[in-house]
C-alpha cells in the first residue's frame, strides 16, 4: 500500500511505501533517503505511483516528544543560519530550517529573487552544524503553504491543507468564469492567482460553449441587442436593448 505523507518540516509532500494499513491524521515515523522524519498520513493512494520512502510506523509519544525538541533546536538552527547568510552577504531570505527527527540532515529552505551562489555558504553550513544540509530555493506559493493562513474565501489555504502540488494557474481561467479581471480579487496570499480558479474550470469551459461572448450581436424576441454580462450558472445573459438593459435565458437567444 502507497500513502501521501505531510511532513512538519515544510518539505513536499512525498509518497510513501507500507505494508501495514494506516488512517488519514495517523502520525508515523518515516524513512527517507536514510533519515528519519514524523509525518501525517494525508491519503491512501490508490493509483500506484512511485515511492520515495517506507513508513517505519506510528509514532509514539516518546517520538512527538523528539520532535518537539527537534522543533525548537530547528528555531535555534534558523538563527544562526540567518546570521551566517548574512555575513556571507547573500541576497537571500531564510524561510525555514528543519532537522529531521535524527539529525541527519538540515532542511534549509529560502526566497532570492536571484539566483544565489550558495556553496561558500553550504560549506559554512556544513562545518557549523556538522550534519549534511539541504538548501531550497522555493517560490512565493511555497512559502504560503509553508506558513498558511486563510485565504480570501475565510478557510484555511488549500496549499497548506490538503494540495500535494501546485497547479498551473492561467488568468484564461478567470475569464471562462466571467470573473473580475482585478488581480488584487484574483492573487492569493503568495500574490499568484489562487489555486481554486481551477477548481470549476472544466465545468466553465464546457458550459461556455453554449454562451456567446462579450459583445457579440444577438437576436432577441424584442429585437438585436448586445451582449454586456453573462450568468454562466444562472444560465442567462445580460444584453442592451437600445437604451435598455434586459436579461435572457441562453437558450431564448441567437447569435447574429
Amino acid at each position: 500500500m502507497n500513502y501521501e505523507i505531510k511532513f512538519a518540516h515544510g518539505e513536499d509532500n512525498i509518497f510513501v511505501a507500507s505494508d501495514k494499513n494506516y488512517t488519514v491524521s495517523d502520525m508515523v515515523l518515516v524513512k527517507v533517503d536514510k533519515c528519519k522524519m514524523i509525518g501525517r498520513v494525508i491519503r491512501e493512494l490508490s493509483e500506484s505511483l512511485a515511492t520515495e520512502g517506507v513508513i517505519i510506523g506510528l509514532a509514539t509519544s516518546l517520538d512527538i516528544e523528539l520532535a518537539e525538541k527537534v522543533t525548537r533546536d530547528s528555531d535555534q538552527a534558523k538563527v544562526k543560519v540567518k546570521a551566517l547568510v548574512k555575513s556571507h552577504g547573500l541576497d537571500m531570505k531564510v524561510i525555514e530550517a528543519k532537522y529531521t527527527l535524527d539529525y541527519k540532515r538540515l532542511y534549509i529552505s529560502f526566497t532570492s529573487e536571484h539566483r544565489v551562489d550558495f556553496r561558500a555558504l553550504l560549506k559554512d553550513l556544513a562545518s557549523n552544524f556538522k550534519t549534511r544540509i539541504a538548501l531550497r530555493q522555493i517560490g512565493p506559493r511555497d512559502v504560503a503553504k509553508t506558513f498558511g493562513g486563510l485565504g480570501p474565501c475565510g478557510r484555511p489555504l488549500c496549499c497548506s491543507e490538503f494540495m500535494g502540488e501546485f497547479p498551473n494557474v492561467s488568468i484564461k481561467m478567470a475569464k471562462n468564469q466571467a470573473l473580475s479581471l482585478n488581480q488584487n480579487k484574483l492573487n492569493g496570499l503568495c500574490g499568484r492567482l489562487m489555486c481554486c480558479l481551477t477548481y470549476e474550470d472544466d465545468f466553465y469551459r464546457q458550459a461556455r460553449k453554449n454562451f456567446p461572448d462579450f459583445g457579440d450581436v444577438i437576436k432577441t424576441a424584442d429585437g438585436q441587442a448586445r451582449v454586456i454580462g453573462l450568468n454562466i450558472l444562472g444560465n442567462t445573459v445580460k444584453v442592451r436593448l437600445d437604451n435598455a438593459v434586459r436579461d435572457y435565458d441562453v437558450t431564448e437567444i441567437e447569435v447574429v
